[in-house]
Order: C-alpha cells, then sequence, then structure tokens
C-alpha cells in the first residue's frame, strides 16, 4: 500500500523524534485544534497496542480526564499523547514509523464512527478522484488548520499537497492508506515526502 517515506532532515529510528515534537508543538497556535473523536481513537490504538496502562500514561501527558468527540482540543494535547505512546510502545510494539501509520489508519476508524464520517460515507461515489477531492471536506471536520491541494498527475494517479500540517509524514501515508482501503480503491500505493517544516506530498497511484 506504501513505500517507505523520505523524510527531509528527521531520522525517526533513532530516537530524534521526540526533539521533531517539540519543535510542531511549539508551531502551533492556540486555535489549532482536532476534534475529541481523534482523540479517543488514539487512546483505543495505544491500549490495543500496550495495554490500558498505556492509554492511561497518554491520557495524562494530554491533561485531561477524557474527551468528549465532538469538541475541539488543542493539536499540542494531541501531540504530546503521540509522543508519549512513541515514547512507550516503539521497539517492542514496532518502530515509530509503523507505529504513527497505525495512528493514522485509526484515525480513519475514528472518524468512520463518528456522525460526521456517516455522512461522508453517504456521499460515497466510489470513484478515487472524488474520494480524493473529498478529503478538503473530511480533514475540515478533523481540524482546524491545514490545507490540501490535489494535482491529477496521469488517468491513475495524483499528488497530494498537504500544507501546515503537524502529524508526521507517516502518519498521514496511514490515513491515506486506511481511506482507500475503505474506499475499495484496487491497488492503490501511496509514496509520501516532506518538501517543507509542516508540508509533505504524497504520491497516490491506482489500478
Amino acid at each position: 500500500m506504501y513505500q517507505h517515506a523520505e523524510v527531509a532532515g528527521v531520522e525517526w529510528r533513532t530516537g530524534h523524534w521526540a526533539r521533531e515534537f517539540d519543535r510542531r508543538m511549539a508551531l502551533a497556535q492556540p486555535d489549532d485544534t482536532v476534534r475529541g473523536v481523534f482523540c479517543n481513537g488514539l487512546l483505543r490504538v495505544m491500549a490495543e497496542r500496550g495495554g490500558e496502562a498505556v492509554g492511561r500514561r497518554c491520557l495524562e501527558a494530554a491533561g485531561e480526564e477524557k474527551f468528549l468527540d465532538f469538541f475541539n482540543y488543542p493539536i499540542t494535547t494531541y501531540l504530546r499523547m503521540v509522543s508519549t505512546g512513541l515514547e512507550l510502545l516503539a521497539g517492542p510494539h514496532g518502530d515509530v514509523e509503523e507505529l504513527l501509520r497505525q495512528f493514522g489508519r485509526e484515525a480513519v476508524v475514528a472518524l468512520g464512527r463518528s456522525a460526521a464520517g456517516k455522512a461522508l460515507e453517504m456521499m460515497n461515489t466510489g470513484k478515487t478522484r472524488n474520494m480524493l477531492a473529498g478529503l478538503r471536506v473530511v480533514y475540515r471536520v478533523a481540524v482546524s488548520f491545514g490545507e490540501i491541494e490535489l494535482e491529477n498527475t496521469g488517468p491513475t494517479s495524483a499528488r497530494l499537497t498537504m500544507k501546515r500540517v503537524f502529524m508526521p509524514l507517516a502518519f498521514h501515508e496511514g490515513v491515506l492508506s486506511a481511506a482507500l482501503v475503505a474506499n475499495n480503491i484496487q491497488g492503490a500505493r501511496v509514496r509520501g515526502r516532506q518538501v517543507g517544516s509542516l508540508s509533505n506530498e504524497y504520491e497516490i497511484c491506482w489500478e
């Protein structure tokens, strides 16, 4: 589904990811938010991977007692949970990049369980390009920041550019992969690369 990501300036396999998360949190503004449904989905996958104790540690790191699905929370809260989860899970439960992809896949599952996700599913036409174009709508439901640009690069290929997004490259590879699978897109492949401080490009092709 995806190939290994090219990540500019960040070595996710040697522990530099912790400093990278600190950098991303420092760039966030107070009005950069994420829906609580995605925080709950993240806690669910943390607990599934490492047990309830890991889920509790991540919730403590967030500084919250619980998350309400339809409330908005600072993206820094989400980033702290991800960083804590990576610290606790990386190694015995997978490398950092694969864990980030798993967290991205869980974000798609969380969206599908929400009322907004069910409404978007009803709008699905089964066409790959329409699904990719709909990602703008999906992304705006999920978070308050960032922008998405879509360029058709061939009969069965496209380039997706994400600007000012706080989650790392591999996370969004997981999101895109899960979205393509959920829409029954055959032979889909995703390859990403970081092109700016908070900007990524994803080459997507399908059969």
